[in-house]
């Protein structure tokens, strides 16, 4: 028996002529990591689309959602909970674990700690972090709390659903990148202090706790290149579109239909 779903990510709509998923579903499901719209609006309007092609999508924030709002990211993400509530057939994967026939979904933003790599220090990473995106000393270092939140909340999470006999399997979702090896081989990257806010370097601890390998897939978005490989018994897979405005998009754009042996 098998567990499908389609997953997307890195939309940036607003980068885009439009968006529109008729016709595309390829399984009843959809796990969106992140990424959606800078704008509020735009992100309620393309997730309300996406639950009027799916019975059910699984979202997780990026941290565009955010753009705008990272003096204040607590708030934003409690206007972005309350506004979700609304939307028929669409679940904020944040703090939430779904179950869907053996299968549980537990899903995170995850940001980054701004060590994600030793070639830069943490001082320097958020130093040109602060400088791109013009923000405050307090609100970079706020988003490595929430970092560390959130590798907590899927370690602690995987911890529990070991004993859990009604899931046979795992799919954790992350919107930045779950381990440095997965990007390490990018020349655009490699040498470039961005690659310290790419991913988080701790969330890779919940598999220490997958004590009945449950885990059988990772899913992330962030990066804005394709990834599909099979490492130490997960299988780790993006499908990010891509901002409209650089050469790292896909176009056209469909869905990666994921299947899980349950």
């Amino acid at each position: 028996m098998q567990f499908a779903f389609d997953l997307i990510s890195d939309l940036h709509i607003e980068t885009w002529d439009k968006f529109d998923w008729v016709g595309q579903p390829t399984a009843p499901y959809c796990v969106v990591a992140g990424d959606v719209a800078r704008d509020p609006e735009i992100v309620m309007e393309t997730l309300e689309h996406l639950g009027q092609q799916y019975a059910g999508v699984f979202y997780i924030d990026g941290n565009d959602e955010h753009r705008y709002y990272l003096e204040d990211l607590s708030g934003s993400y409690r206007v972005l909970s309350e506004a979700i509530e609304g939307v028929k057939n669409v679940v904020f994967m944040q703090d939430n674990v779904v179950i869907v026939n053996g299968v549980a979904i537990l899903a995170t933003n995850g940001w980054w700690t701004y060590d994600f790599s030793s070639k830069f220090s943490v001082e320097e990473s958020q130093e040109w972090f602060q400088d791109y995106v013009q923000i405050s000393n307090s609100s970079a270092n706020a988003i490595t709390g929430v970092a560390y939140h959130d590798a907590a909340y899927i370690i602690n999470s995987v911890n529990k659903l070991q004993r859990q006999r009604d899931v046979s399997s795992i799919i954790i979702v992350s919107h930045t990148v779950p381990a440095p090896w997965i990007i390490e081989h990018d020349i655009d990257l490699e040498d470039n202090v961005r690659f310290n806010t790419m991913g988080n370097l701790h969330i890779q601890q919940a598999l220490d706790e997958d004590t009945e390998n449950k885990v059988k897939a990772w899913c992330f978005g962030h990066y804005h290149k394709s990834v599909d490989r099979d490492f130490s018994g997960v299988r780790y897979v993006s499908n990010p579109r891509g901002r409209g405005d650089t050469a790292w998009q896909q176009n056209p754009y469909f869905p990666k239909r994921i299947e899980i042996e349950i």
